[in-house]
């Protein structure tokens, strides 16, 4: 049922008529009466809209701060991430030197470190000039390149093993044959 219906005509033109002059003056131009038929739902009380909007606004800083601080938070990863697949590609660079203790292998591997040379697809560019330098100004920390030596080949000797001689190969080939039998002979 609507407010006209239940007014009736003449008291719902007086109330139109007094809301307009109402919302005539100056200081109702940006917030204006109206009728409002509360019973479709559509009125929601200033106090209430307030709160919502309010709420929606803190949700609103609330994201951009999560989303602010997920971008920080994965920028630091990935700049960890990018400084621990460096230092292991330099380690493992550095395991094919031979360097022969593990103080001076800690020690090169800083200085390595501290050249920054250029880390592209997984190899430093420029290292293996650094490591030839480092190997002139340090030699006896690395191992020295021995060619290998060939593997000795071992021969049985058969010098002094006891070997019965046969009489024979006639003798041979009844030995062979019969064995100690002693009713072959």
């Amino acid at each position: 049922m609507e407010l006209r219906e239940t007014l009736g005509e003449e008291l719902f033109s007086q109330a139109e008529a007094r809301l307009t002059e109402i919302n005539g003056a100056d200081d109702r131009k940006d917030n204006p009466v109206r009728f409002v038929d509360l019973s479709e739902g559509s009125y929601v009380g200033k106090e209430k809209y307030s709160r919502v909007q309010a709420e929606s606004e803190e949700s609103r800083q609330s994201a951009k701060d999560w989303e602010a601080r997920y971008a920080e938070e994965t920028k630091a990863l990935q700049e960890k991430l990018s400084i621990q697949e460096r230092v292991f590609a330099a380690e493992r660079y550095l395991d094919g030197q031979k360097i022969k203790s593990p103080l001076s292998r800690k020690a090169i591997l800083n200085e390595f470190m501290a050249q920054n040379l250029e880390f592209k697809d997984g190899k430093f560019i420029g290292a293996d000039e650094y490591i030839k330098g480092v190997r002139e100004k340090y030699p006896e920390e690395f191992q020295k390149d021995e060619e290998p030596k060939p593997k000795k080949i071992f021969v049985r000797g058969a010098g002094n093993t006891y070997k019965p001689v046969t009489k024979s190969e006639e003798e041979a080939y009844l030995k062979t044959k019969y064995g100690n039998n002693k009713y072959s002979k």
